[in-house]
């Protein structure tokens, strides 16, 4: 008998060490559940990184959500429900292994373990588990729809971003497509689309606005004289200075540009139409069309401008000579404020030498 009394306690200080690590074990997916319960929302990047993973885990699972129940844009509720769910279980499954335990270490210290008062503690225990086992099953159906619903979302959400690429990469090739028809609608522009372009996204970047927008900037720029279209070829290719009158029909460009892109939709096309307007209005209210001033002026178009004004310095024309680089810069400067915005002016500054660069690889 007494032999039988050690091995029990030895049993049960055993039990007691094992309850000790699953208290280690659960006690940590408190935190963790009250993490992901209050934890800031989801950023698109995040999302892609664990698109993979949550699907393939969620593909091995014998439940399948048809639709969306909660809808695309309640992420982070359905985030937060799981963490309260885990925190919930965490701390009953605590609760209950704290119990087992100090019924355990009492029976380690009897000597008589299986007494009236240990047998009722374990029924008042197996009555609270039935809750606990019922809570359980739907906790554990409830997190499995989730993660099955996460898995819905992200496998939609990858779809629409694939959609979105690809129209994204057909717009693009449609900009370029026209402004290499612009391009050779006059033998004399080159390469002038592809610098203007270039130089605009550098000048962009070094303002601030982002490599995001300055992409967008770059690829809208590609449009700006996409007017010229509409403007007979013979002035366009005159190997003289135009008249008056010529210069007159040459204005009418931009608007010719607005005209030709004012019902096409989409970010890219609505600020190429921006640019197309605005790339010859100057701060001071002197340019063409509108003869605009600073405070009706896109930063966009005035980006452009320098742009524009920069390389048709820089580039041979059939009326004149290319600038001296040198002499294409400080006529840039010294229009700052009046010709051209002040802060494009100071990143066309900052930024020239990757500027040049730039025009040096993509010269005639």
């Amino acid at each position: 008998m007494e032999e039988m009394l050690q091995r029990i306690q030895k049993i049960s200080k055993l039990i007691q060490v094992m309850m000790n690590i699953c208290l280690l074990i659960f006690g940590f997916f408190i935190p963790v559940g009250l993490f992901v319960a209050f934890m800031p929302g989801f950023t698109d990047k995040d999302l892609s990184e664990v698109h993979t993973k949550i699907v393939d885990s969620a593909n091995l699972l014998p439940i399948n959500i048809v639709n969306n129940i909660f809808g695309e844009t309640h992420l982070e509720l359905q985030i937060t429900l799981a963490g309260i769910f885990i925190v919930i279980l965490a701390g009953i499954f605590v609760y209950c292994v704290f119990e087992m335990k100090r019924i355990f270490k009492k029976m380690s210290a009897s000597r008589t373990p299986f007494t009236m008062e240990t047998s009722a503690a374990f029924k008042k225990l197996s009555i609270k588990t039935l809750p606990i086992c019922l809570f359980s099953t739907l906790l554990g159906a409830a997190v499995f729809l989730t993660i099955r619903l996460f898995a819905y979302v992200f496998e939609y959400g990858s779809y629409l971003q694939g959609k979105a690429d690809e129209t994204n990469r057909i717009q693009e090739e449609m900009i370029m497509s026209f402004a290499e028809i612009t391009e050779n609608k006059s033998e004399q522009t080159g390469k002038h689309v592809r610098r203007v372009a270039e130089y605009s996204r550098i000048m962009a970047e070094e303002m601030g606005l982002g490599e995001d927008k300055a992409k967008i900037i770059r690829l809208a720029s590609t449009m700006h004289d996409i007017g010229k279209l509409l403007i007979p070829s013979e002035i366009l290719e005159k190997p003289a200075r135009l008249t008056d009158e010529e210069f007159a029909i040459i204005k009418k460009h931009p608007g010719y540009g607005g005209d030709l892109l004012k019902n096409v939709e989409g970010e890219v096309m609505g600020l190429a139409k921006t640019v197309a307007l605005e790339h010859h209005e100057r701060p001071d209210g002197r340019g063409y069309p509108e003869g605009l001033k600073q405070g009706d002026l896109s930063i966009e178009g005035q980006i452009v401008a320098v742009a524009d004004v920069y390389d048709a310095l820089t580039s041979k024309r059939s009326y004149k000579q290319a600038w001296d680089e040198k002499d294409a810069y400080n006529e840039i400067l010294k229009g700052r404020g009046t010709q051209f915005n002040e802060a494009v002016v100071d990143a066309f500054e900052k930024a020239y030498a990757e500027i040049n660069k730039v025009r040096q690889e993509l010269q005639e």
